[in-house]
């Protein structure tokens, strides 16, 4: 019979977990390698790119450990073997074998067993379970157990599930507690010891959500410049932390799907540029050659262009069209190979800019389109259902092997105004009169206010879910077979709505962010209460509107009960929205082990991840280091106050150029008002996280001596990473004190002899040298090191905004200042490097 099982607390350093185990006692389960003796981990832990560092090293012994698959394996459990033997070897230095049920004899005397699998296709497993050994068929889906016993009189450890995937999970469950670490970028192999014993328990392993996943958007420069190896790698990875869930999200001016409107096809070129491959917006870059970059342009490892690989040789739409297919078919198919779904996301509101023409665009947004988002569309137009029925026709044919299709509802709230749409939204808007009750509070969004305005908001719903009816109905006739879901972005507050109107089997999502949308935290009880439909959340991994500092926001999961809200409320998981691979560490290892554990806390999680990554001497240090970066993130208000944003110049560069721009730059500026009034604030916070910042160095300084030799590589990037946001901040700070010494030399100008008022000017370009110089080595700090592509697209922008943008902002300056020395004041100032003049733009853009 089964074993009875007891509830043990089991502990390793600081951390404490409830696992079930055996009452059976015994000196532990042991493999025996030529190298050594090893006695398996089985703590019901949470789950937990590459290495050459040697592992650990075991005591000798004669007998060796074989790994057993079903005599019909499928091919993921072979690979999974594969990987548990690779592992090994590179833990202890020997390879074991692999080998087929039917070629395993009884017998005391021969190897151990690791039988890989489940009964369904392993026929020792399948004993195991007629023996009472194990039970492994009533796990839930993706649950998995590490599980001792004897089989054949042999010792055997069963490392398996029910199916391929959880199989999977299994065998790197395993690989982790012998004290491997994953990380989207790599791997971290453990310390070098001389003997690795652990206490001996069994495990049955599962989690409550079934989708476990990250949300990408490819135009951030941080994602769109990988390579299809580099994203394969990152699937690898995925796998890695058992995440099982892709999002791939894109906007209409990229080169994904290709659709037509009376013989028009969608036009490339107009918001995003060849040398991007048309992956990346083009307003506020520069050329995207990377031989015009002034710091670090050898680290792009022979890219010319800011592109993938095979996007680099990109001239015509027709070529970017046929590339990025086959890019997305291939991490498609490559993503299910590994059991991760994906789901491809666009935004049916928007078109791209030459086919809007053709139906009714929305009036508070910028046209012909939004360089970003593409044209936001109204919903009574017949043309745009007409487009968005060929665009799902598209979609679906062009990438069939994806699980499903999301139609996200906008992130901005368009208005329409002609007489058609008036009528259309004052009968739909009725319907969602109660939803003035949920709405969060006001929020700011590209400048303008949201929320404020409740009838605007209603008609902005109204509308985009009129348009989402529509394309269900394009789906129930040309595509009746393709999953269709909903998502928002910042839209929890609508879902109890939208769950009255679409069938259960619509799936919804959404992103949301106390940090962005509700600052009174995420109210999870909307996503509850809504039966069988499947739900998921997207946390935020990385905020873009801090797109230089590393985020650290396992608090503000905590704080918006990302994980145990989502349990409460039924939720299938979550999606975490992901622009840098590197730097975002703790916060998807965060979601990765609470998917797991969704009562996980953050000094729980800190304590076990300081200790795997960096090791027990260096506990105490990493551990202060890592709550004053968490204290700095919350601080800034999970934002950063902005001060890097994804999609536009830093402020401090805007502001010269708007000098620049006015019709007479020399009698001082006409409205800084806002911006010198909010300087003031902005230097008090920048001055408060640059302390938090320095704190958290000098932990980061005493860890070194401390650390363990696996954890000296990720040490090295936080203290580089942390040493160059303060470098950031500080540029910014001086840049702040330079313009209002500026406005303020203005200022008192009616009130002062000439000579004090130029006086004062030079005290004003001395700030900004000093900015300009203070940007330059931010900027060489960071490309200090350099260890994933990801962070190349950080690179790129440090050197557009801290470098060019701060020696443009400092040529500015000098002409005005020069104008009142009575010197050469009409140099030249490249502005074109940044700002792309279309007068349809605004330049805050």
């Amino acid at each position: 019979m089964v074993p009875q099982q007891t509830t043990q607390v089991v502990k390793i350093g600081r951390r404490e977990s409830n696992v079930k185990t055996s009452q059976s006692t015994g000196s532990g389960l042991i493999f025996k390698g030529k190298l050594g003796v090893w006695v398996v981990l089985a703590v019901a832990l949470p789950c937990l790119a590459q290495s050459s560092r040697p592992g650990p090293k075991f005591a000798k012994s004669t007998s060796p450990v074989v790994i057993v698959v079903g005599n019909s394996a499928p091919s993921l459990h072979r690979f999974a073997a594969s990987e548990l033997q690779k592992y090994f070897e590179l833990l202890s230095g020997t390879k074991i074998g692999i080998v087929t049920a039917s070629q395993v004899s009884g017998g005391t005397n021969s190897a151990d067993l690791i039988l890989l699998g489940g009964p369904q296709v392993n026929q020792l497993v399948q004993h195991a379970v007629d023996l009472n050994v194990v039970s492994i068929t009533d796990l839930t889906t993706d649950g998995f157990v590490l599980w001792k016993g004897k089989v054949t009189g042999r010792n055997c450890l069963i490392v398996g599930g029910n199916d391929e995937a959880s199989t999977m999970y299994a065998v790197y469950d395993l690989l982790e507690r012998l004290g491997v670490t994953f990380l989207l970028n790599r791997d971290v192999l453990p310390e070098e010891i001389a003997d690795l014993q652990l206490p001996e328990v069994n495990v049955r392993v599962e989690t409550p959500f079934s989708r476990r996943g990250l949300f990408i958007s490819n135009i951030y420069p941080n994602r769109a410049i990988m390579d299809l190896s580099e994203v394969k790698k990152l699937i690898d990875q995925m796998a890695k932390l058992k995440l099982n869930y892709l999002q791939f999200f894109w906007f209409e001016h990229e080169p994904w799907i290709e659709f037509d409107y009376r013989g028009e096809g969608k036009l490339l070129g107009d918001a995003t540029q060849k040398e991007t491959g048309y992956l990346m917006w083009r307003y506020h870059y520069d050329s995207y050659m990377t031989k015009d970059l002034p710091v670090g342009q050898q680290l792009f490892n022979g890219r010319s262009r800011m592109a993938p690989a095979e996007f680099q040789n990109v001239e015509t739409p027709r070529q970017a069209f046929s590339i990025a297919k086959g890019f997305l078919t291939e991490i498609i198919h490559y993503a299910n190979n590994k059991k991760i779904k994906v789901w491809l996301c666009v935004d049916p509101t928007t078109l791209p800019g030459n086919l809007a023409r053709f139906a009714e665009r929305a009036s508070n947004l910028m046209l012909p389109f939004h360089p970003i988002l593409g044209t936001h569309m109204c919903p009574s137009a017949p043309e745009l259902h007409e487009i968005n029925e060929n665009r799902l026709k598209a979609l679906v044919s062009t990438y069939p092997d994806a699980e499903g299709y999301f139609l996200y509802m906008p992130e901005a709230y368009p208005s329409c105004s002609s007489e058609r749409d008036r009528s259309l939204l004052s009968v739909e808007r009725i319907k969602y009169g109660e939803l003035v009750q949920f709405l969060p509070k006001p929020f700011q969004w590209g400048g303008s206010d949201f929320m404020k305005d409740p009838t605007a908001v209603l008609n902005s719903i109204a509308g985009s879910v009129h348009i989402i009816k529509k394309v269900f109905a394009a789906r129930d006739r040309v595509a009746p077979h393709a999953k269709l879901g909903i998502g928002g972005l910042g839209h929890a507050y609508v879902l109890p709505f939208l769950d009255r109107i679409f069938p259960k089997d619509v799936p919804f999502t959404d992103m949301e962010s106390r940090a962005v949308w509700t600052p009174d935290g995420v109210p999870m009880k909307l996503f509850g209460g809504m039966g069988k439909r499947e739900r998921t959340l997207v946390p935020r991994v990385d905020d873009d509107g801090s797109m230089f500092g590393m985020p650290f926001n396992v608090n503000l999961y905590y704080k918006d009960r990302v994980l145990e809200g989502s349990q409460e409320n039924e939720l299938a998981g979550f999606a975490g929205q992901i622009n840098r691979i590197r730097g975002t560490e703790p916060n998807y290892r965060y979601l990765a082990e609470g998917a797991w554990r969704p009562s996980l806390t953050p000094t729980e999680f800190y304590e076990g991840y300081v200790q795997r990554i960096f090791g027990k001497t260096a506990e105490k240090e990493m551990l202060s280091a890592f709550t004053d970066l968490e204290q700095n993130e919350e601080y800034l208000g999970w934002r950063g106050q902005r001060n890097f944003q994804c999609c536009s110049p830093i402020p401090e560069v805007v502001t010269a150029y708007r000098l620049y721009k006015q019709p007479n730059p020399f009698d001082g500026p006409s409205d800084w008002g806002e911006f010198i009034k909010q300087s003031h604030e902005r230097i008090r916070y920048f001055a408060g996280s640059v302390e938090l910042l320095t704190r958290a160095l000098r932990s980061l300084e005493k860890a070194v001596p401390r650390v363990a030799p696996q954890g000296q590589e990720e040490l090295n990037y936080l203290r580089n990473k942390t040493e160059s946001y303060v470098l950031h901040l500080q540029t910014l700070i001086l840049a702040r004190r330079a313009y209002i010494a500026f406005e303020e030399a203005f200022q008192l100008r009616p009130n002062m002899e000439r000579q004090q008022f130029v006086r004062n000017l030079d005290k004003s370009m001395d700030l900004f040298s000093e900015a300009r110089t203070m940007g330059r080595r931010a900027t060489e700090k960071f490309a200090e090191l350099i260890d994933h592509p990801s962070d190349l697209g950080v690179l790129y922008r440090a050197n557009l905004f801290l470098v060019t943008g701060m020696e443009l902002v400092e040529q500015t300056m000098q002409n005005v200042v020069n104008f009142h020395h009575g010197r050469n004041y009409v140099q030249p100032v490249a502005w074109d490097k940044i700002y792309v003049e279309f007068p349809q733009f605004s330049p805050s853009w």
